[in-house]
C-alpha cells in the first residue's frame, strides 16, 4: 500500500488553510515578545532595552503581513500599531538612560506619560493574544481531534507563543548587562523562571495534542511501516522534540543555575542556544500544522 500523507486525513490542511507557516510563527514572535516585556522594569533596565525589543516584535508583525499577501487579522495590526506608539512616548528612564544631573536640568518625567507607556504595552500585548487565539478559532480544517478542535489548537498557539517570547527576551536581557552596568539580577531570575514555565506548558500542550490526535498517527504508521514513517515524518518529529522541547528544557536549566551564581556571561551564551533551538523547534510545529494536520 502507498504511503497516504497526514494532511490527507487531516482533510486537506495544506490545502485549505488560510495562512501559511511564517505567518503563524512571526505573529507568535510578535505576540510573545510583547507578552513577556511587562514582566520586566523599565526603571531598572531602561528605555532603550524596550525600544529594541518592541521594534523586533514589529518588524516580525510586518513581515507576517507581508507573507500572507498582506491578509492579517486587526487585532495584530492593532498589536502592531501599539507598540509603535510605545516606541514613541517611553519616557527616559533616571539611571539606565539619564544621570540625576540631566534628569535636574531637563524635569522630573511626567507620571501621566509613565502610566500611558504602561497602557499601550499592555493593551498591545492583549491585542497579540487575541489575534493568536482569533487565527486559532478560525483554523480553516479538521483536525481530528475528539471533540471541538479549536481549545486544543488555541492551547498550542499560545504556549508556542508564550515560549518564543520568554526565550527571545531572555536572550537579549542576558546580553544587556554588559550595557547597563550594575543591574540587579532580579530581573534575569525572573525571566528564566517564566521560561523553564513556558517550556514546561509546552511540553504538556505538545504531549496533549499528540495523543488526542492518536488516530491520524497510528494511520500513518500502519501505512508506512517502521521504516517508512522514520524516514517520513519520524525524523522531523523527533527534531521537534530535541530541538524545541529536550534542548531548551536542559540548557534553561543550565541558565538558571548560572543565574543564581551571577555567571552573566556564560547564562547568556547558553541562552542564545535555547533561542536557535527554540525558534528551530517552532519552526517545525508550525510547517506540521499547516502542511501535516498536526499539532506538536
Amino acid at each position: 500500500m502507498s504511503a497516504v500523507p497526514l494532511s490527507s486525513l487531516a482533510l486537506g490542511v495544506g490545502e485549505s488553510a488560510r495562512f501559511n507557516t511564517f505567518f503563524y510563527f512571526a505573529t507568535a514572535v510578535a505576540t510573545g515578545i510583547a507578552l513577556t516585556l511587562p514582566l520586566i522594569p523599565v526603571e531598572q533596565v531602561g528605555r532603550r532595552f524596550f525600544i529594541l525589543l518592541s521594534l523586533i516584535a514589529i518588524v516580525f508583525s510586518t513581515l507576517a503581513l507581508a507573507s500572507n499577501g498582506l491578509e492579517i487579522g486587526y487585532f495584530h495590526v492593532a498589536c502592531a500599531g501599539l507598540l509603535i506608539a510605545y516606541n514613541v512616548i517611553v519616557p527616559s528612564q533616571t539611571g539606565p538612560d539619564r544621570s540625576l544631573r540631566r534628569e535636574a536640568a531637563e524635569g522630573r518625567t511626567r507620571p501621566i506619560l509613565v502610566f500611558v507607556a504602561r497602557a499601550l504595552l499592555v493593551i498591545a500585548a492583549a491585542c497579540g493574544v487575541a489575534g493568536v487565539l482569533g487565527d486559532a478559532l478560525r483554523y480553516p480544517a479538521s483536525l481530528g481531534f475528539p471533540g471541538a478542535q479549536a481549545p486544543w489548537i488555541a492551547a498550542a498557539f499560545l504556549s508556542s507563543t508564550a515560549l518564543l517570547g520568554a526565550s527571545a527576551t531572555a536572550m537579549v536581557l542576558g546580553h544587556w548587562y554588559l550595557v547597563v552596568r550594575h543591574l540587579s539580577f532580579r530581573p534575569l531570575e525572573r525571566l528564566t523562571m517564566a521560561l523553564l514555565i513556558t517550556i514546561g506548558l509546552r511540553t504538556i500542550v505538545a504531549a496533549a495534542t499528540a495523543f488526542a490526535q492518536g488516530r491520524l498517527w497510528e494511520a500513518s504508521y500502519n501505512d508506512r511501516g517502521p521504516v517508512g514513517f522514520f524516514i517520513g515524518p519520524g525524523i522531523f518529529v523527533l527534531a521537534r522534540a530535541v530541538f524545541g522541547i529536550l534542548g531548551p528544557a536542559a540548557l534553561a536549566w543550565m541558565t538558571w543555575k548560572c543565574v543564581r551564581i551571577q555567571s552573566n556571561q556564560s547564562a547568556t551564551g547558553i541562552l542564545y542556544v535555547v533561542v536557535a533551538f527554540v525558534l528551530i523547534g517552532e519552526l517545525i510545529a508550525k510547517w506540521f500544522l499547516v502542511n501535516e494536520g498536526l499539532v506538536l
